[in-house]
């Protein structure tokens, strides 16, 4: 008997979906058949004050009429438009989770299929021993970086003139989707004001309105982005590395190094994670790529070796 292998992978995508289809989906097709049966008595009780406004000689009963439903129709029918918007911003914010689920289960899965592709080529490299070279003797081993992720959270693509380093295209899912979900609902609470407010939008107002909203969304999903930018750019036109604001000749690198180092969890155990550093002429070191993902770390420190035509130093990262 075959034995069937689910990944993790697959499991987490499966509870979300489940949730939505056999929950969530129900739920929000019993408030919209609710919701269109409010319109369409609202629209009925609309034309019935029509019809008896246009009487010659309303009786008694008509008039009575007309005076309730004066009083009834406008303050059902703004009650019904208010609740149309909340339905759009509901709307929105669904839209944008399923924008992020898809980009973040897309973006990881097919960097998953790439990196087990059968038609990947197997490449040979030799690390040197840095135990024989005068400034590879007394290079630190310790980490660079305090901290860093469990999984593919940086990757390296090429440029006209080189490479650069960036957050992957999953944290990137995440910026955009702090953003469209501050967005959503900032765009649709102004025009729910400028509809419905008598008032003119003062200058504190607009304020009010945009961090009651979604402006704190905005502003965190506009701070991942810049975060998640470019963090190091090798560029073979201006021979210069660019990495954390600081400039760095090619004639001052000297070494790659490559290690492993272990994480703390916040409450109990912890996972390992790698870094490939830049060592410059001086003995300085730089963080390049900093995740947990060995094999894709161990590809793109290849690349930039042959790139920098410098070696690359490994203390036990096989």
């Amino acid at each position: 008997m075959k034995k069937i292998s689910i990944s993790n992978t697959w499991i987490f995508a499966i509870i979300p979906i489940g949730i939505f289809i056999f929950v969530a989906l129900p739920q929000f097709q019993n408030m919209y058949e609710s919701f269109h049966k409010r319109d369409l008595e609202v629209q009925q009780n609309a034309q019935e004050l029509d019809s008896l406004q246009q009487l010659t000689s309303p009786t008694r009963k008509d008039l009575n009429n007309i005076k309730r439903l004066e009083i009834t129709v406008p303050i059902h029918q703004l009650s019904i438009d208010r609740q149309r918007y909340t339905y759009y911003k509901t709307g929105g914010m669904l839209a944008v989770l399923a924008f992020m689920f898809i980009g973040m289960f897309g973006s990881s899965y097919w960097a998953k299929r790439k990196k087990n592709s059968s038609s990947n080529r197997q490449i040979e490299f030799s690390f040197d021993d840095f135990t024989t070279d005068a400034i590879g003797q007394h290079v630190s081993w310790n980490a660079v970086k305090g901290s860093g992720s469990n999984f593919l959270s940086e990757r390296l693509r090429k440029t006209a003139f080189g490479y650069k380093i960036t957050s992957s295209a999953y944290l990137k899912f995440v910026a955009w989707s702090f953003l469209l979900m501050g967005l959503n609902y900032v765009v649709w609470s102004y025009i729910e004001f400028f509809e419905f407010s008598k008032e003119p939008l003062t200058f504190m107002h607009g304020g009010k309105l945009f961090f009651i909203s979604g402006g704190p969304f905005v502003l965190i999903g506009i701070f991942l982005l810049f975060s998640f930018g470019a963090k190091a750019v090798l560029n073979s036109q201006k021979r210069k590395i660019v990495v954390d604001g600081e400039i760095i000749p090619f004639q001052q690198v000297y070494a790659l190094q490559v290690l492993s180092k272990f994480v703390q969890g916040n409450k109990s155990g912890g996972y390992y994670c790698y870094e490939v550093n830049l060592v410059t002429q001086g003995g300085e070191r730089h963080n390049l790529l900093n995740h947990g993902d060995k094999e894709y770390l161990l590809s793109d420190m290849v690349k930039i070796s042959r790139f920098l035509k410098v070696p690359v130093w490994n203390n036990g990262v096989s």
